[in-house]
């Protein structure tokens, strides 16, 4: 059964001056993000699963009757994306599927026609590891912060279990672990890595594994890419510390080693105050690592590179001389010596790279890499954190090992942010006239026009019908005009305000206090002229004899959070601020990595007006039995109690729920071609970016009159 909103209206008056006075609002820190969709959801299913298998199954595996194993996150991970597609609609780029194929019929070429051996179960799992890059799924920017923050807190949990693992044997004995290899059948683990290992050979204490892990050097690996998304994406003091201590507790070098060779990468992108404060941090650790002798334990493994058989020369010497070792025979550029035929056992690991070369062939090798490389780096999210992962799964990572694979899947190629809704139709209108004195506007920003949302739920109303429904709402005595959802159209806001002038001055006295025109939020935008919008909305409070109104929008809530280095701006942009950066004189950056100068950009154009006016913009307003807000409120929840990510965000669950209440919802957000709305709300956003329409409502204790400009 649909819920009722049901407001309190005993509390409306205390709630009304606590969104008026900034003061008493809540930080902008504070504020949330944008909802997340079905769509979201459902990718955070498919990520979250990934991750869990991932991680905390890494070790379980699935045995085969015939002999061998799968590893647990394999089928799981492969279900997830099989089952992704019923429920949202997966996107395949040409470039992916042609490059999958090409790789692989050359590869089964080298195979079958030049190979003088071969194991066909090993080119068929080449194949089906390396299928899943072919598929991608399109997400909110919110939402990849959402995938990405979730791989930052479960390595976090990891991190807290490192630390207990080392307290533990220091008050008891490593013994004291949770040991998987004990409490699980063999048949069910994945076998061949150092589980246990000390962290000096003969030591009596043991490295870390996190009980999940395969070994310690894995989860250092995985500890190092979440700071590094941490870095790329969010860049939380606290989290930083805590994730490099616990790479630090890991008593593990390759994780250490990964973060080495891409800092550079990471710190050259961020601005320079940012990059010397995480600089800082590091050396903080560092510090206190030096103190521990954590450099003294890892430099006394540094003359393994030398000693042949050791693992740090298994890993990353043996390598390049086998490589090297291979390519003096000039058949090695087309042939290899075959699928599954490169030296094995517990010591050797190989190169991606080095293992396609020696078995296929250089030429298969160079196509294979070259597609891993596209499928990583076209459309990444963050391609500083694109470059981590190409070096991880190079250096650090094997070619036929699942969680590997999966990883460079899961948190490379598998997301990927949606772009902006295509353009319904471009604009017939004129360009809005410039008064003198006005802010830039530029050659490109026009009105955009993307298609309106699907119709609203049934048994709502429009035009004649909508005033009758909505009968006679009380004003509490006051003449009270509604202007729904303007996102920059300064050319239709002018118009609308002379209506409402002429109105007022036919319309009888005898009201309470002056006439107030509220302003319904989105005022940026898509349209071409935001920041000319904003000025003139500053210019009308010089006219005493309106009381003028505004309340915030979730478009005005993102440019703020832009503002404020808590968004990366990309999402900004595509939904609608390229226009407003425009109107500014700024032009949007046509890379991830543009974003931090275009915010310095904005910041320093930015009148202090403008700011101290986006910042100061209420959250909802109460007159009467009016309410005055963005977006609608949550259903079942009093007034007081209402999130601002509600207030701003919500669509279905209120336009799909009965207003039990004798006061009216004046809304916009959720736009159609006219006015529309049922008992309990009505809202006033036409979609004047997109219609060349403006509407707005007229209350003054009688029937509702409904005024539109175009």
């Amino acid at each position: 059964m649909a819920r009722s909103l049901t407001l309190d209206a005993a509390s409306l008056d205390a709630k009304e001056r606590t969104a008026r006075d900034p003061a008493e609002r809540r930080p902008r820190s504070e504020v949330p993000a944008a909802p997340a969709s079905f769509e979201d959801k459902v990718v955070l299913a498919i990520f979250a699963v990934g991750l869990v298998g991932n991680t905390v199954l890494q070790k379980i595996a699935f045995p085969l009757k015939a002999g061998g194993f799968v590893p647990l996150v394999l089928p799981l991970f492969v279900a997830a994306i099989a089952l992704g597609p019923i429920l949202i609609r997966p996107k395949f780029d040409p470039a992916r599927i042609g490059g999958f194929f090409l790789a692989f019929l050359v590869a089964a070429f080298s195979t079958f026609f030049l190979a003088p051996r071969y194991s066909a179960s090993s080119l068929m799992l080449f194949a089906a590891l390396y299928a899943p890059f072919m598929i991608h799924y399109e997400t909110s920017a919110a939402n990849y912060r959402r995938c990405m923050n979730l791989l930052i807190s479960v390595m976090l949990g990891f991190v807290g279990v490192t630390l207990a693992q080392h307290l533990i044997q220091l008050a008891l004995s490593w013994r004291a672990w949770p040991n998987l290899n004990l409490l699980l059948p063999q048949e069910w683990l994945v076998p061949e890595y150092n589980y246990i290992q000390p962290i000096i050979y003969g030591s009596r204490f043991m490295k870390p594994n996190a009980v999940a892990f395969l070994e310690v050097s894995l989860l250092s690996q995985f500890i190092a890419v979440a700071l590094a998304a941490e870095l790329v994406l969010f860049r939380r003091p606290i989290r930083l510390i805590v994730l490099a201590s616990g790479l630090l507790m890991t008593l593990a070098g390759t994780g250490a080693l990964l973060l080495a060779l891409t800092l550079p990468v990471l710190l050259g992108r961020m601005r320079m105050r940012n990059a010397v404060v995480m600089i800082a941090i590091l050396l903080v650790v560092c510090v206190v690592a030096f103190r521990l002798g954590w450099f003294d334990i890892v430099s006394s493994r540094m003359d393994e590179y030398k000693r042949n058989g050791s693992s740090a020369n298994m890993r990353f010497i043996l390598p390049l001389e086998r490589m090297v070792e291979f390519l003096r025979d000039p058949r090695g550029l087309i042939a290899g010596i075959g699928a599954g035929q490169i030296e094995k056992g517990r010591n050797f690991i190989w190169w991606p790279f080095t293992k396609v070369a020696i078995e296929y062939g250089l030429i298969t090798a160079i196509i294979f890499y070259a597609w891993v490389i596209y499928c990583l780096f076209r459309r990444a999210p963050e391609r500083a954190f694109a470059f981590v992962l190409l070096v991880w799964y190079s250096f650090e990572g094997t070619l036929l090992t699942a969680h590997n694979v999966l990883s460079l899947v899961l948190f490379g190629t598998l997301l990927r942010v949606a772009p902006e809704e295509p353009l319904r139709r471009r604009s017939k209108e004129p360009k809005p006239p410039q008064p003198d004195g006005a802010l830039p506007v530029a050659a490109t920003a026009r009105p955009s026009r993307r298609s309106l949302p699907e119709p609203v739920p049934a048994g709502d109303v429009s035009g004649e019908a909508l005033v009758r429904v909505l009968g006679t709402p009380d004003s509490g005595g006051r003449l009270i005009y509604a202007i729904g959802d303007l996102h920059g159209r300064v050319d239709l806001f002018d118009r609308l305000i002379a209506r409402i002038r002429d109105d007022i001055a036919a319309h009888p006295g005898g009201y309470e206090g002056k006439p107030m025109v509220v302003l319904l939020g989105d005022y940026i935008d898509r349209g071409p002229a935001s920041a000319q919008l904003i000025e003139r909305i500053l210019a009308l409070h010089d006219d005493a004899t309106i009381e003028w109104r505004a309340v915030l929008g979730n478009h005005e809530d993102a440019m703020v959070a832009f503002l404020d280095a808590r968004s990366s701006g990309q999402s900004w942009g595509r939904h609608g601020g390229a226009t407003t950066l425009a109107s500014y004189g700024i032009t949007a950056p046509e890379t991830p990595e543009g974003w931090d100068a275009t915010r310095e950009q904005l910041r320093a154009v930015l009148p202090e007006a403008h700011d101290a006016w986006l910042r100061g913009l209420e959250h909802h307003i109460v007159q009467g039995g009016l309410i005055f807000v963005h977006a609608g409120l949550r259903p079942g929840v009093p007034l007081e109690k209402q999130r601002l990510k509600d207030i701003l965000y919500i669509r279905e669950e209120f336009l799909g729920a009965p207003v039990d209440s004798d006061l009216l919802i004046v809304h916009g957000h959720t736009p159609q071609d006219e006015a529309y709305g049922a008992p309990g709300r009505i809202c006033l956003d036409s979609g004047a970016y997109a219609t060349g329409v403006l509407t707005a409502a007229r209350f003054d204790g009688g029937a509702v009159k409904l005024l539109t400009s175009r």
